[in-house]
C-alpha cells in the first residue's frame, strides 16, 4: 500500500496497463494504480484530440476520487504532492483508428492490414497536481513499420501473446519483436507512456524524476 508520507512526491497511475506499470517500475517510481471507472472512451476525428481528451478523462476520474477518499488511503500520513498520471494509446492508419481487438479474429485482420505498411501509435498524458492545481496535457507519436507477415506468422504470434488488452493487437516485448522492421520515435510510446515526454511533463510541473523515486 502507501508509503509514509514523506517529502516525496506520489504518482497515482489511472490506468490498469501493466506494460505503463513495468516502464515506471523501471524508472524506480514510487506510485500506485487506480483504475479509472469510465466506461466507454471517446473517438475524435484527430487522434492526437483523442488521446488527449481520453488521458485527462481518465486523470480527472482518479483525481475526483482521490480528493474524495483522501483519508481513507492516507489517514494522517501526507505528501508534499499526489500527481495523478492518465495515459490513452490508439494505433491509427489510413483515417481509421485500431483499438483493443474484440476477439481472436479482429487482431488478426489487424495485423493483416499492418503487415509490410507504417502506421503511427499515439500516446497521450495527462498530469494533475493535486496540491499544486496544476493541468498538464500533451502526446506522443510514433511510426511504426511492420515486416511483411505471412498467415503462419500472424497465427504463430496470436497463438503465443494475448493480444485482446493491446491496442492494434500486438505489443513490441517478447516475441511481438518478429513483427517489427522499423520505428521511428519514441519506443516506450508504442507501449503507452513515452518516457522522454512524461519526463519533460513532470519537469513542467516543476519537480524531477528523483522527487518521485524510492
Amino acid at each position: 500500500m502507501f508509503l509514509e508520507g514523506n517529502n516525496k512526491i506520489k504518482i497515482i497511475l489511472a490506468s490498469k496497463s501493466p506494460r505503463r506499470a513495468d516502464i515506471l517500475n523501471k524508472l524506480n517510481i514510487n506510485f500506485e494504480v487506480i483504475t479509472p471507472t469510465l466506461k466507454d472512451e471517446k473517438l475524435f476525428d484527430a487522434p492526437d484530440e483523442t488521446v488527449i481528451y481520453n488521458s485527462l478523462d481518465k486523470a480527472k476520474n482518479i483525481a475526483s476520487y482521490v480528493k474524495i477518499k483522501k483519508s481513507d488511503f492516507f489517514g494522517e500520513r501526507d505528501f508534499k504532492d499526489i500527481v495523478i498520471a492518465g495515459f490513452d494509446t490508439v494505433v491509427f492508419l489510413d483515417g481509421k483508428f485500431f483499438l483493443k481487438p474484440k476477439d481472436k479474429e479482429e487482431a488478426r485482420e489487424f495485423l493483416k492490414i499492418f503487415s509490410g505498411r507504417t502506421h503511427k501509435v499515439y500516446s497521450g498524458i495527462s498530469l494533475i497536481s493535486i496540491s499544486g492545481k496544476s493541468i498538464l496535457s500533451d502526446y506522443d507519436v510514433t511510426d511504426v513499420t511492420f515486416n511483411r507477415l505471412s498467415d503462419k506468422d500472424i497465427d504463430d504470434y496470436l497463438n503465443k501473446e494475448n493480444v485482446l488488452d493491446k491496442a492494434g493487437a500486438y505489443n513490441l516485448d517478447g516475441y511481438g519483436c518478429i513483427l517489427i522492421k522499423k520505428i521511428e520515435g519514441c519506443f516506450y510510446n508504442v507501449a503507452g507512456l513515452p518516457v522522454y515526454k512524461f519526463l519533460a511533463m513532470i519537469k513542467n510541473l516543476g519537480y524531477s524524476l528523483k522527487d518521485f523515486q524510492e
